[in-house]
């Protein structure tokens, strides 16, 4: 961000977004007529009806996601805590010989957790607070689960922060 336009950094085209705020990444759900998923919608995309603790099942592996000391590419290049993988990384396939698992949802969803917390839209009362799911490339394992939530205030922005829109279905989709 230069003060006035937000604009990719080189090389980062295919990462996720960081450094914005809950309500950056609600405007910006907005203006394509998306919206952040509530908390519930988050759970269920990333759990299923299972009842696991990781998106792709119940067990983790250091090459299911990016996450704290998960020896990835990224942390070979930019030290122990990593930096963001392309968005899908996780896929099963080989990049300079680092394998991945191939590390969906049940509902073929990437990058539930790790890499970075993900904003949800909900906005609970009396509460200035804002909720993430996901857990980022900076945390320890339990943090990837996906009953693990973190807060903060809505202003908040950071390198191990970004967001995902959803939009209602519609019928024939």
């Amino acid at each position: 961000f230069d003060g006035e336009t937000f604009t990719v950094k080189e090389g980062y085209h295919n990462h996720p977004a960081v450094y914005v705020t809950w309500f950056g990444a609600r405007a910006y759900c907005e203006y394509y007529g998306w919206r952040l998923p509530s908390e519930v919608e988050w759970e269920k995309a990333a759990r299923g009806t299972d009842g696991r603790p990781f998106p792709w099942g119940h067990e983790l592996a250091r090459n299911n996601a990016n996450y704290y000391s998960s020896r990835d590419l990224f942390e070979k290049i930019f030290g122990k805590y990593g930096d963001t993988t392309p968005v899908g990384f996780y896929n099963g396939k080989t990049y300079e010989g680092y394998e991945t698992l191939d590390s969906p949802s049940p509902y073929g969803v990437y990058d539930m957790a790790g890499n970075v917390w993900e904003w949800t839209g909900d906005v609970k009362d009396k509460q200035h607070y804002r909720y993430m799911r996901g857990g980022s490339r900076a945390e320890y394992e339990h943090y990837l689960r996906v009953w693990a939530s973190n807060n903060a205030a809505p202003q908040y922005a950071s390198p191990n922060v970004g967001f995902r829109c959803v939009r209602d279905a519609v019928p024939g989709d």
